[in-house]
C-alpha cells in the first residue's frame, strides 16, 4: 500500500507510516497511520515527553504507558481499543483504533441539542463502557464530552484513559488532581483519592449539559468552577426538572453528591436507575437517524474549514475576539486565547475552542455570535472577500518559548496560591510555566485566579518575596 505523506509530517512513528495530523494538543499530536504489518488504519497518539525534564518526565512516560496498560486490558466495544505503546525518539506514543466518529463537545461546541432520549442514550453506553472498565480496577477519571466519540447509529465510543489510575499503583498518590475542572468531582480538586464514584459524577455532569446545555457547577474562570464546584449545589434549578423530570432529576442529585459514599455504588447501579426514571421504552425510542442528521450537520460545517494546518490571524481581528471574550471570562482572557491558538487552524476554530471555555450556554452563544460578527467586519476591514476563508495574514502574538522560573521561586508561588485556592494551586502553576513568556506575566496569570482584590494584592506581593 503506497502513501503520500505531506512533507511536513514524520514519514513513520515506530513500524507505522503516517498519513495526516488529526489534532493537536500542549503536549502532543494525534496523527492517522497505517499499519503495515497488518495493513490497517490506526491513529497515533504521539506526546512531546521532551518538553518535561528529569524526574517529571520519567513519570509522565510512566502515567502515559499505563494509559496503554489500562485501556489495553478493556475489551468493549464501546472504548477505544490499544494496540500498541513504545518511544519515538524519546517521546512515547500509542497506536489506538481508528475511529470515525465526532467528539460529542464538537457537537455541543455548534448549539446543537439531542433529545432527552437520545443523551440518555448516550449515557448509558457511557456507564456500560465503564462498567467494564470499573470491573477491572481501573477509573477513567476524565469523562467529558471530547472523550466520547459519536459514530453512526448513535453508537458511542470512550477514549483516552491517559489518566486512569488502575488500583494498587504505585504510580498515583492522593494529592495529585487530573481531569477537566468542569467535569471533576470535589474529591478530584481537592487533590484527594479517588475510585469508580468519581467516573459517576462526571458522567452525570454531561448528562446534565446534554439535557439543558448547562453543567452543574459553571463559572466564568477556573477559581469560579472550583468553588462552586466544593461549596454549592448544583445549578439546575426548574430547568432541569422541566426537561428530565422529577424522576431523572432525582437520580442526578444522587451522582452529583459531594461525598462519594452519598453517589451509586457502581456504573451499573446508576444505569439501572436511570432505566427505571425513563422507562426502558423512552430509551429504546431515542431517534437515530436524528442523531446521524445532527451528527452530519457539524461535520459538513466543518468541511468548509481550509485543511490543517495553523492558521494566521489578523492582529485587528484577534482584538476584538479577545475584548468579547474578556466580557465571559475576566482577564484570563488572554492566556487562554494564548493557548487555543497553539492548535486552531481557523478563526472558526479558535471560537469553537474559547466558546468551550464558557460556562453558561446563553453567554456561550452570545460570544460566538459577537465573535462572528468581529470576524465579519475583520475580513472587510483586510480587504478579504468573506468568500475566501478564515484563514489571515499576520502572525498571532504566540509565546515564543515558556519563561525559566527557578524551583524555588516556583515552589514560592505555589505556597503563596494554596493558600487561597488550597491543592489545586500545584496544576494552576504548571499552566502558567507553559504560558508566561516573562516572571511578571508568571505571576500575574496565576494571580487571576484570585477573586478577592485584597487577596490577590497579597498574592502579588509574594513576588518580590513578600
Amino acid at each position: 500500500m503506497k502513501i503520500n505523506q505531506p512533507a511536513d509530517l514524520p514519514p513513520t512513528i515506530g513500524r507505522y507510516r503516517v498519513v495526516r495530523t488529526l489534532g493537536r494538543g500542549a503536549m502532543g499530536i494525534v496523527y492517522e497511520a497505517h499499519d503495515p504489518a497488518i495493513d490497517r488504519k490506526v491513529a497515533i497518539k504521539l506526546i512531546r515527553a521532551d518538553l518535561l525534564d528529569g524526574e517529571e518526565r520519567q513519570n509522565y512516560i510512566e502515567r502515559f504507558q499505563r494509559e496503554a496498560q489500562a485501556a489495553g486490558r478493556c475489551n468493549h466495544p464501546g472504548i477505544v481499543a490499544i494496540f500498541d505503546f513504545a518511544l519515538h525518539e524519546g517521546n512515547p506514543f500509542l497506536a489506538m483504533e481508528y475511529v470515525e466518529g465526532l467528539g460529542l463537545d464538537r457537537v455541543l461546541a455548534h448549539g446543537e441539542r439531542f433529545t432527552p432520549a437520545a443523551a440518555v442514550q448516550f449515557i448509558l453506553q457511557v456507564l456500560d463502557a465503564l462498567a467494564c472498565a470499573h470491573a477491572l480496577g481501573i477509573v477513567h477519571r476524565d469523562i467529558k464530552p471530547s472523550n466520547v466519540l459519536i459514530m453512526s447509529g448513535g453508537r458511542i465510543k470512550v477514549m483516552d484513559f491517559g489518566i486512569a489510575r488502575i488500583d494498587n499503583s504505585d504510580l498515583t498518590h492522593a494529592g495529585t488532581a487530573i481531569g477537566t475542572p468542569s467535569y471533576m468531582s470535589p474529591e478530584q480538586c481537592r487533590g484527594g483519592a479517588v475510585d469508580l464514584r468519581t467516573d459517576l459524577f462526571s458522567v452525570a455532569t454531561v448528562l446534565q449539559e446534554l439535557l439543558i446545555g448547562q453543567r452543574p457547577f459553571p463559572g466564568k474562570s477556573f477559581t469560579e468552577v472550583v468553588y462552586s464546584l466544593l461549596n454549592e449545589p448544583p445549578s439546575a434549578g426548574s430547568a432541569l426538572a422541566d426537561v428530565a423530570g422529577p424522576r431523572l432529576s432525582a437520580v442526578l442529585h444522587q451522582a452529583l453528591a459531594k461525598r462519594p459514599e452519598d453517589r451509586f455504588p457502581s456504573a451499573d447501579a446508576m444505569a439501572d436507575a436511570i432505566r427505571q426514571a425513563v422507562g426502558g421504552a423512552a430509551v429504546q425510542s431515542a431517534p437515530l437517524a436524528v442523531i446521524d442528521k445532527t451528527v452530519m450537520a457539524v461535520r459538513a460545517r466543518e468541511s468548509a474549514v481550509p485543511p490543517p494546518g495553523r492558521a494566521a490571524f489578523d492582529q485587528v481581528l484577534l482584538s476584538g475576539i479577545e475584548r468579547r471574550f474578556a466580557q465571559h471570562v475576566g482577564p484570563i482572557a488572554r492566556y487562554l486565547m494564548h493557548r487555543s491558538m497553539r492548535t486552531a487552524t481557523s478563526v472558526q476554530d479558535l471560537c469553537n475552542a474559547l466558546a468551550q471555555r464558557i460556562d453558561q450556554p446563553d453567554d456561550r452563544r452570545q460570544f460566538l455570535a459577537d465573535a462572528l460578527e468581529s470576524t465579519r467586519t475583520g475580513l472587510s476591514g483586510s480587504g478579504i472577500e468573506s468568500g475566501a476563508g478564515p484563514t489571515l495574514a499576520g502572525p498571532p502574538p504566540l509565546p515564543a518559548s515558556p519563561v525559566a522560573i527557578l524551583p524555588d521561586e516556583r515552589e514560592r508561588a505555589q505556597q503563596a496560591l494554596a493558600k487561597t485556592l488550597g491543592p489545586i494551586a500545584r496544576i494552576l502553576v504548571q499552566r502558567a510555566l507553559g504560558l508566561a513568556q516573562t516572571r511578571e506575566e508568571f505571576w500575574d496569570l496565576l494571580a487571576a485566579h484570585i477573586g478577592p482584590t485584597a487577596e490577590r494584592a497579597a498574592f502579588l506581593r509574594e513576588r518580590d518575596g513578600g
